[in-house]
């Protein structure tokens, strides 16, 4: 793979090339018959499967599965390729999603335990996460963590998708593609260093073991340090997959994946004052450990197994099936600050903290299981797909966790005091079984080669009890949900597109203040908007304005843990505009620009009516820049820098002076060059070490039981510091 033409021309320049030097391999000079210019158009027989450089002509999350033009649909999607992942410098799911428009990350500040990230307003860290078109949800604090080596590409759909895929948050999902076996043999070792000590090793090896069979295996493993000396991360990652071509119309692919982590607590709470507020007698830089050194265990164990089978009969119908098994096991043993305070009673003078032992032994297992018929269909003017099937989704898991007040902590000299007579809280056990059925049926209808049709209709039945100590719940629903969008391309490459559709989201766990199980979460949407594929180029501009209204939102009718009762009478109307361009031109500069404006407020609610939802900015923006070098001396060499703009928002919804968060800038840089068939990678993320605070919470649940003064009890966390990776590759 080169790194020239990030943006990359399209597939029938190839084409009629590689048919002109067929012809003249075949014929004699004496037989060479002048045919004129033969111009070759994109059939609909044409795959869309360019994913080279940043862009990509396809995605198939917002057509459930089936490949779509990406300039054509009439909906908003964000393929995130293989190249952009690498000259990042992104590690995880998090850092690949960053330069995509619509999409806020790091909502709580760094946390390596979790990918957080919010979609025009809502965010989707739990329910939002998609593998291969399929769900990985978090329950609990079993959450799955994407190794992006692993994944071919990201693609991120924004609006309600529902219709698709049942119940999620109506912001949008993130789906990663696993890598899968190529019939021509290849592969990559790959060796990273990090700035912050130690490495990783990695290889992706692919090819045939016959005619009919291919297999390819990734793997990568090591252990890097952290911001903080008291922390360091390692991860195994092992993915074997086999392709069977059975007949000529039959494939089947099997996946699995082991993956172990030893994250250590890198989410790490500091004082309020000292870090966003000024303290006289100390600073609390990004880098400061307030938590246990000695009691620092997170390790979790994710594992998976699947198949993807695809038959195709004589008539043009296709018979499509998918399924995978998935298990989650967490243990955490932690210590961490729920609030400070000042020992000396001087205002402001925060040096000390209350800390409490957290411990988390949780197991997960997820099923997914879907079937579906899909139907090619062709009559004059007018072509395209159906689709019809029926999913399954059951997801369990099983979990115990406490919270026990493990003494005061003064920050500064890093002694610790128990106060006696503390009552020692008892575990809570928490189970819970979701089962979601989805009947679908979806279809596009492109007319005239210039304008597309999509319709899709879906109804799910959902079945979710939760046991838990004190209460037991559950929430039974039946929902239908749509999604109509249209499209028209002009002959100079514009498309205007619209769309509109419904969408639900399983309420959070809890009950009423009644102790009844909660209503269902809806939401409408609806979205306007216009591309540009410059003719001859894959790059694309767009434009895309929004309206996403929530109903049946939920508060907590007070702060303190294990209440689980809440208060369902909220509505969040996220609406604005969204502005993108992945752009290449001819000197060899390749631009990704995002600019989106998302005026996210509460719109019912009993005492935050009119403020803005918690974590969500109302401006963001991001440009990455990437040069090619010309110079043939130079060949093979290129640069590329990058800024991403976050402002100003609130950690929560009752937009407290004291809980909003600056506006901040982090630039990205890397250095990478190609010879041969090798690679080298030189990336930093928040090159300048900017330390922002990215997130404050109020700590007033252990104040008031302490009987300490809220003012000072505050605590703030970081964004992600400065990351330096330099990586080399050898290809094959």
């Amino acid at each position: 793979m080169t790194r020239h033409s990030k943006i990359p021309f399209t597939g029938p320049l190839a084409l009629a090339v590689s048919m002109v030097i067929s012809i003249a391999h075949a014929q004699t000079a004496s037989d060479v018959v002048d045919l004129g210019t033969i111009v070759l158009k994109r059939t609909s027989d044409t795959p869309l499967e360019n994913y080279e450089g940043y862009a990509a002509e396809a995605s198939s999350t917002a057509t459930r599965g089936l490949p779509g033009d990406l300039a054509k649909s009439p909906r908003s999607v964000t393929v995130v390729t293989r190249e952009q992942v690498e000259d990042q410098g992104a590690r995880s799911l998090e850092d690949a999603i960053a330069y995509t428009p619509g999409v806020t990350v790091q909502t709580y500040g760094s946390d390596s335990r979790y990918e957080q990230y919010a979609i025009r307003g809502y965010e989707g860290q739990s329910t939002s996460t998609y593998r291969d078109g399929m769900p990985l949800r978090t329950f609990g604090w079993g959450a799955w963590r994407t190794e992006v080596f692993g994944v071919e590409r990201i693609e991120v759909l924004r609006g309600g998708t529902a219709d698709l895929y049942g119940s999620n948050e109506p912001g949008g999902v993130v789906n990663a593609v696993t890598k899968r076996p190529q019939f021509t043999y290849g592969g990559e070792i790959l060796t990273r260093l990090n700035s912050h000590g130690g490495g990783e090793l990695g290889f992706d090896v692919t090819g045939p073991l016959s005619d009919t069979i291919a297999y390819r295996f990734v793997g990568l493993f090591g252990e890097t340090g952290t911001v903080f000396d008291e922390v360091d991360e390692g991860r195994v990652y092992l993915a074997p997959s086999l392709t069977w071509k059975a007949t000529d119309r039959t494939n089947i692919t099997f996946f699995g994946q082991y993956q172990k982590d030893d994250v250590g607590d890198t989410y790490v709470i500091v004082p309020q004052f000292g870090s966003q507020l000024a303290n006289p007698i100390a600073s609390y830089d990004n880098d400061f450990y307030s938590g246990n050194p000695d009691r620092n265990i997170i390790e979790t164990t994710q594992n998976y197994l699947g198949y993807e089978l695809d038959h195709g009969f004589d008539n043009g119908l296709t018979f499509r099936s998918r399924a995978r098994f998935a298990e989650n096991d967490w243990i955490n043993q932690t210590t961490y600050p729920a609030a400070f305070y000042s020992s000396t009673g001087v205002a402001g003078a925060v040096d000390s903290a209350i800390m409490t032992d957290f411990d988390v032994d949780q197991t997960t297992t997820q099923f997914s299981f879907d079937n579906a018929l899909v139907k090619e269909f062709s009559f004059g003017n007018v072509s395209g797909q159906i689709i019809g099937g029926v999913d399954y989704y059951e997801a369990e898991y099983d979990n115990t966790y406490s919270f026990r007040y493990a003494g005061n902590r003064n920050l500064l000299t890093e002694s610790t005091v128990v106060i006696p007579g503390i009552p020692v809280a008892a575990d809570i056990e928490f189970t819970q079984d979701i089962k979601q059925v989805g009947y679908y049926l979806g279809a596009n209808a492109e007319i005239a080669d210039n304008w597309l049709v999509t319709v899709s209709l879906r109804h799910d039945r959902v079945d979710m009890t939760t046991v838990s100590s004190g209460f037991s719940q559950r929430n039974k629903t039946d929902y239908t949900t749509g999604n109509i969008g249209v499209s028209h391309t002009f002959r100079n490459g514009v498309t205007l597109y619209s769309n509109a559709g419904t969408s639900f989201n399983l309420p959070p766990v809890g009950v009423n203040a009644s102790s009844q199980p909660l209503e269902v979460e809806t939401a409408t949407s609806y979205e306007i908007g216009a591309r540009f594929r410059p003719l001859g180029s894959n790059s694309l501009l767009s434009i895309a304005l929004f309206d996403v209204t929530k109903d049946n939102t939920t508060q907590l009718l007070n702060q303190f843990a294990g209440d689980p009762r809440v208060e369902q009478v909220g509505e969040i109307r996220s609406q604005g505009v969204e502005v993108s361009a992945n752009y290449a031109f001819k000197n060899g500069v390749s631009v990704l620009a995002n600019y989106t404006y998302n005026d996210a407020k509460i719109t019912q609610n009993a005492t935050n009516q009119g403020n803005r939802v918690a974590r969500i900015p109302e401006h963001s923006a991001s440009l990455w820049l990437n040069y090619d070098v010309q110079a043939p001396r130079f060949d093979g060499l290129s640069l590329g820098v990058g800024a991403r703009f976050t402002g100003d928002r609130f950690s929560d919804s009752a937009n407290t002076a004291t809980r909003k968060i600056s506006d901040l800038t982090v630039f990205d840089a890397s250095v990478a060059y190609e010879w041969d068939d090798w690679s080298a990678t030189l990336s930093a993320r928040n090159l300048t070490d900017r330390q922002d605070v990215t997130f404050c919470t109020s700590g007033a649940e252990a104040a008031t039981q302490a009987g300490l003064p809220l003012a000072e009890a505050g605590g703030c966390t970081y964004g992600t510091g400065r990351t330096i990776q330099l990586s080399l590759t050898r290809r094959f």
